[in-house]
């Protein structure tokens, strides 16, 4: 009898040897096991990149929103301010529209003559210009604060930027010279908007 058939001639002998292969066979098993999964799990310092990235790209998305937030606060604040100054799409032209403004009220005031000076532009940038219109006129005092009152009420709103107020030198006179600078706001961005909204409507 060979040494191989006497050594798997007894059941125990068996036992042993069949013991002894499923242990060879979990050990490759789990040798082959480990370099399969290394592959399946990122290494620490590619977590450490990942967490990098991650953080990057949180603070972008803050920076973004950030400057979304400040943009749509801009824009808002821009829509109030254009409620608040002329626009010729809106408002006409200023040396036609402006002008039948100033008469109206002086002519609500019972003045009696006003003479009223061309519309002037002063630029401020790109978009926003002053508009500035010479007054005179010589009346009581009471119809000028009536005829300041009725400007108050023109929209867009009207301010002064120069006042000069003088008694009329003849003896027994009532009346005031008055001379001022009326200033209001323009807004050029608003009326390339409505030109480019008017002509998309035309077209379609």
């Amino acid at each position: 009898m060979s040494p191989k058939k006497s050594l798997l001639s007894t059941t125990r002998s068996k036992i042993i040897f069949c013991i002894g292969g499923l242990l060879f066979s979990a050990m490759v098993l789990l040798v082959s096991a480990d370099v399969s999964l290394a592959g399946l799990f990122p290494s620490e310092n590619t977590l450490e990149n990942a967490r990098r990235e991650q953080k990057k790209a949180a603070a972008a998305f803050e920076e973004a929103e950030a400057k979304q937030k400040e943009f749509a606060a801009v824009s808002a604040k821009f829509k109030e301010l254009t409620g608040e100054c002329w626009v010729e799409s809106r408002d006409g032209l200023p040396d036609i529209e402006l002008r039948r403004k100033i008469e109206t009220a002086a002519r609500t005031a019972e003045l009696e003559q006003v003479n009223i000076g061309a519309a002037r532009r002063s630029r401020l940038n790109n978009d926003l210009y002053f508009l500035e219109v010479e007054v005179n006129t010589a009346a009581p005092l009471e119809l000028l604060t009536v005829f300041w009152r009725e400007l108050g009420k023109v929209k867009p709103p009207l301010g002064w930027k120069r006042v000069d107020l003088r008694p009329e030198q003849s003896q027994n006179s009532e009346r005031i010279f008055f001379s001022g600078t009326l200033r209001l706001l323009g807004c050029e961005t608003v009326q390339e908007e409505a030109a480019k909204g008017e002509k998309q409507g035309a077209r379609q």
